[in-house]
């Protein structure tokens, strides 16, 4: 089989010959190990890998895409001419200009070869630590309904023939247990994820501690009155809310009437307290990339500052509707996808001080550890949400009885402009979405 650079350039080299004044590859390849313990056993092991390449480019006033994974010489005439028939069912007005690239992009060091060379045998046996640790990490933890490990690399290239030639390549370890508590006729479920490069990071007995002690924590639960409450959303709950949300910051959003920040910037938004980010470049960051999906850099950036907001997130279209810049924030989903708004590493900043001192900030209400139903219960454009809840009473600064079959209700707007406080620890979960614990007055909650 031919090496990547050489067959990258057959294609484009058979594009410009086939007609197309231009023409772009995008490839993205990758492998994965993942495995899944089950009472001592390996329950199910997968060592997979995929790649594939994109194809698109400008013929005869017109962008047509194509997309293939089958990366051989035989293939390339098939994904041209693909491409070629694509592009006369297209508009002109759709055709798109692809970028020269620039003369120098951030340099990131994405894999850690020490994970590299890790032996399956160890990671298997991490694996059966962690489950061994979350079946004894509470007396009431019964069993558990997942636990699993894995690795992954990923690797990203994009040439074209106006100059743009970058790839990257980045690798992760996660590990995600789910454990289920019993007492009498009760169940509940406590879950723990982990992810990053450093494998000494990784602690398996606490990982496996924590998903039973979220378990067995919330035996007991019950409802509460319904009111108005001082909340803290943990770091969990929060990223669930801003994932839900990000999409208000997407520059098409805004120029679709698709939110409503719309001739918004440099103008006050949010509390003081509050900052948001979407940085690129974060170092080991599960978004972090020195380039998105149209080889613009990636930069480190504010959304909103101390409560400003700064800018929209920018892919080149949207850019050049608003005459400015891309932020370098236009991501495919997949090899089939057109490009889009896609975030990087979009995180609250944290801030000084300890939960335990937002808790005493805060005296009586409730915290909030885990929202459910988050597509059916947000709207995207008004920024309303209402969600099922479930977290703990929070008395006299001091967790107590833990709560669920609640509703919290609100507006995301109005929940950024309500922030009293960020705590400093800082969460990111699993899809580089970032928060601290955060403390808002007066949510309105649906209980008993």
């Amino acid at each position: 089989m031919m090496k990547r650079k050489e067959f990258l350039d057959k294609v484009l080299a058979f594009g410009k010959q086939e007609g197309f004044a231009e023409c772009e590859v995008f490839y993205r390849g990758g492998k994965a190990f993942e495995v899944l313990i089950l009472e001592g056993e390996v329950a199910n092991y997968e060592n997979s890998k995929e790649e594939g390449l994109a194809f698109r480019g400008n013929i005869n006033g017109r962008t047509g895409y194509a997309y293939t994974e089958r990366l051989t010489e035989a293939a390339i005439p098939f994904l041209v001419e693909t491409a070629k028939e694509n592009a006369a069912l297209l508009s002109p007005e759709d055709m798109e200009d692809l970028y020269e690239g620039e003369a120098s992009y951030p340099q990131l060091e994405g894999v850690n070869e020490e994970l590299e060379q890790l032996k399956v045998e160890d990671k298997i046996n991490a694996a059966m630590r962690m489950e061994q640790a979350a079946l004894a990490g509470a007396e009431e933890v019964a069993s558990l309904d997942y636990c699993a490990l894995g690795t992954a690399l990923a690797e990203i290239a994009i040439k074209n023939t106006k100059g743009l030639d970058v790839s990257f390549a980045k690798n992760f370890a996660t590990a995600y247990v789910s454990a289920i508590a019993k007492k009498g006729e009760e169940t509940k479920t406590g879950s723990y994820f982990w992810k990053a490069q450093d494998w000494n990071d990784f602690d398996p007995e606490a990982t496996g501690r924590e998903a039973a002690k979220r378990a067995a924590a919330h035996l007991g639960a019950s409802s509460v009155p319904s009111g108005k409450y001082d909340i803290i959303l943990d770091g969990r709950a929060m990223v669930s809310l801003l994932g839900a949300f990000a999409g208000i910051f997407f520059a098409e959003n805004v120029q679709k009437g698709f939110s409503l920040l719309n001739e918004k910037t440099g103008m006050k938004i949010a509390s003081d307290k509050v900052t948001l980010r979407d940085d690129a470049l974060l170092e080991g960051g599960y978004g972090t990339r020195p380039f998105d999906s149209e080889g613009v850099s990636g930069k480190n950036k504010a959304v909103i500052e101390n409560g400003v907001l700064k800018t929209l997130l920018y892919n080149r279209k949207t850019a050049r509707k608003d005459g400015v810049k891309s932020t370098g924030n236009g991501f495919k989903a997949g090899l089939t996808g057109s490009v889009k708004t896609g975030t990087t590493n979009f995180y609250l900043a944290k801030g000084e001080k300890s939960r335990e001192e937002l808790f005493a900030e805060m005296g009586d209400g409730l915290f909030i550890t885990s929202l459910m139903g988050l597509h059916a219960g947000t709207n995207a454009v008004s920024g309303d949400f209402s969600l099922s809840a479930e977290g703990f009473r929070v008395e006299d600064g001091k967790i107590g009885k833990p709560v669920e079959q609640i509703t919290i209700a609100g507006n995301f707007y109005k929940l950024l402009e309500g922030v009293e406080e960020l705590a400093d620890d800082l969460y990111f979960g699993s899809g580089g979405v970032g928060s601290p614990s955060v403390l808002v007055r007066k949510l309105d909650i649906a209980g008993i």
